[in-house]
Parts: C-alpha cells; sequence; structure tokens
C-alpha cells in the first residue's frame, strides 16, 4: 500500500500568531499549551493577545526538555490535557513529542507552534521517546496522523540561536537522501513520487538559500531567505521524511546519542555526521559529498566523530559499526555497511572533513 501524510495546514510568516485564536477556533474552544518555559515566553504573550472572543478558554503548561515515557504518562494525567478540545506543542522536538503522543492518544485536535526549525518534528506524525537522562533514543511511535495544523511565526524562528536553524538544515538535507536509499530498496514498495520531490526540493532549498538564512538569523531579521528555509526545514522535510522514511543518516544519528559526548548535540547536527557517512557507504561522487561538508562547515554544522569532540574516532568508529549492524534503520541501506565497511566509512569522514576549511 501507499500513501501520504501531511499536516492539515501549514501556516507561517511574521507575526502570524496574532491570528491564533481566528485560525484555530474551527477545533474547538478549549486549549491547552505545552512547552518548555522559555519556549513559551516567545510566544505566550502573542497567543493570549490573540483571544478575543471570549469564547475560548486555555491554559499553558510547561513540560520537561526531553520526550521520556515518565513525562508523557504526567502531562496526560493533567485534567487541563483531558478537558481540552486542542492540543498545542510549543517549542522544539521534545515538547511535539509530547504533545503529539498525549493528543492522539486522547484523540484531540493537535496544533504545532515551533519556536525554532531546528527538526521537521512539527510535521510528523511519528515521536521518538529518550530515556530518562536524554543520552538514548528507547523507542518511537508512528501514529496514522499528522498534526491538524502547523502555524511558525517567522519572527519568531529569526530570533532563535543559530545552531538551531542549522541543525534543521542538516537534518532536512538528509530527507532527499535517505528517500533515494528507501526508493531503491526492492523490499519497499511504499514509496510515492511525491514523497520523493518533496525531499529533493528540501534539499535544493537549503543549499540555495541556507546560509542566507542563516545570517539572516545572525541579524535577526526575517527574510525571504529564511522564510524559504522554514518551509524546507519545517514542511518539506517533515512531509518528505515522513512519505519516504529514514535510512543510516538517521540510524547513525540516533545511536550517537549513547555516545559519549555526543548527545550534547542537537539531533540535526548528529544526523548531518550521519549524513555524511551514508554518502560514502552508498558511493557518491566525492564533489557531491565535499560539497555538502563546504556548505555544513559555513553554518557550524559538524561533519565527523572529530567534530562531535571523539577523541579516539577508530576505536569509536568500531564500536558504533558494530552497535549499528541491526538498527532498524541501517537496515534499508541497499550496500554493504559491514562492521570494517562502516568502521571505515567513518574514519574516511573523519579525515575528509579535516581538510575542509
Amino acid at each position: 500500500m501507499k500513501s501520504l501524510g501531511f499536516p492539515g495546514s501549514f501556516k507561517y510568516g511574521s507575526g502570524i500568531l496574532k491570528d491564533f485564536e481566528q485560525i484555530t477556533s474551527c477545533y474547538g474552544s478549549k486549549y491547552v499549551f505545552i512547552g518548555g518555559k522559555r519556549s513559551t515566553a516567545a510566544v505566550k504573550d502573542e497567543i493570549i493577545s490573540s483571544f478575543k472572543s471570549g469564547n475560548s478558554s486555555y491554559e499553558f503548561i510547561e513540560c520537561g526538555k526531553i520526550a521520556t515515557l515518565s513525562e508523557i504518562a504526567r502531562v496526560e494525567a493533567l485534567d487541563a490535557v483531558k478537558n481540552a478540545d486542542v492540543v498545542c506543542a510549543i517549542g522544539g522536538g521534545s515538547a511535539m513529542d509530547v504533545a503529539r503522543t498525549v493528543g492522539n492518544r486522547l484523540k484531540k485536535a493537535l496544533v504545532m507552534i515551533p519556536t525554532t526549525v531546528a527538526s521537521d518534528a512539527p510535521c510528523s506524525s511519528v515521536s521518538v521517546f529518550y530515556s530518562e537522562d536524554g543520552k538514548s533514543v528507547t523507542g518511537d511511535q508512528v501514529f496514522h496522523k499528522c498534526p491538524d495544523l502547523v502555524m511558525v511565526d517567522s519572527k519568531v524562528i529569526a530570533e532563535a540561536p543559530t545552531r538551531h536553524i542549522a541543525a534543521g538544515m542538516g537534518d532536512g538535507l538528509a530527507t532527499y537522501y535517505e528517500a533515494t536509499t528507501n526508493y531503491n530498496n526492492p523490499k519497499r514498495n511504499d514509496i510515492t513520487e511525491l514523497g520523493m520531490t518533496l525531499g529533493e526540493l528540501a534539499r535544493d532549498l537549503i543549499l540555495t538559500y541556507g546560509q542566507d538564512a542563516y545570517k539572516s538569523v545572525e541579524l535577526k531579521a526575517v527574510t525571504p531567505a529564511l522564510e524559504k528555509v522554514i518551509e524546507a526545514n519545517c514542511f518539506l522535510s517533515g512531509t518528505g521524511g515522513a512519505n519516504s522514511g529514514c535510512s543510516a543518516a538517521h540510524g547513525i544519528g540516533d545511536y550517537l546519542t549513547g555516545v559519549q559526548h555526543c548527545h550534547d548535540f542537537m539531533h540535526g547536527e548528529r544526523v548531518f555526521v550521519g549524513l555524511m557517512v551514508q554518502l560514502i557507504l552508498e558511493d557518491y561522487p566525492k564533489e557531491e559529498l565535499i560539497d555538502l561538508m563546504e556548505f555544513g562547515r559555513s553554518v557550524g554544522l559538524p561533519l565527523c566523530l572529530n567534530d562531535l569532540h571523539v577523541e579516539n574516532v577508530e576505536e569509536t568508529a568500531y564500536e558504533m559499526a558494530k552497535g549499528l549492524q541491526n538498527d532498524h534503520f541501517m537496515v534499508m541501506l541497499n550496500c554493504d555497511y559491514s562492521v570494517d565497511i562502516l568502521a571505515g566509512a567513518f574514519i574516511l569522514a573523519n579525515k575528509i572533513a579535516s581538510e575542509i576549511k
């Protein structure tokens, strides 16, 4: 069976949250907002100012920084969540994974309000769960629908740290290459042409406008380049990935959460390191690998294990290669990724990256 999944609607623009109640009133009148303290502070006043009708009620709930099963259970048990018509996530991937899980389990309308575009989580139908210390991925859950609405305030994104938009670009660039892997896998017959096209467009927009978008965030300025990358990081990568799946880049990126020092890096940063290894394994032209590495360097993305503060690269490469042999994303590869080959790809990526200025 082939299928396509998308959020019900995707809206973005500077100051868009001033119309929040008007846009979302079709979903109900009782709202609960779930997010971290800092993320919520960035948008709370604008959201509250939108409630002008007097017909709606709302409550803000602070959630932890990590999407753990215990945090999800705590939030799910709150009366404000149980009684809501609309569950709204504010922040990044973890807040969205908590809200996505709770909202789907309780059969609520689900609205995502990202305060960064560090990953494609806002449009996704998948929640990822972490260990209590946040150092490892413990599982995930795929739901049958994406969020009902995603609302992105471009001005809020412009005021977030530059590291966040760069991480989102790292995550977004992987979408096309992982989609290609899955499309070419004879065991897969569920990848649509549109899913492939979305991932390809995400890659092209990021490579064309990514550096200017990064500079825009440095200047805290909303520009056309920034909004193109918001679309690429958030919508195109999110829907492209949802309709094509993951492969080695995410398999390696997730595994890196359990490697010393590496859990301090963002999801998209780790995925980009994984993508470099995947391109070597799949024997992409070296020129293409170099171009991506040079782009990554220009926006501060890590390229290899050394960039993740791994000191003994060879030893770590072999340990990871052994641990990744049965990974559920690595098995999507259509090439040899046996221990020596995979370890060699880590080591070679490190060497090539060391030559990129």
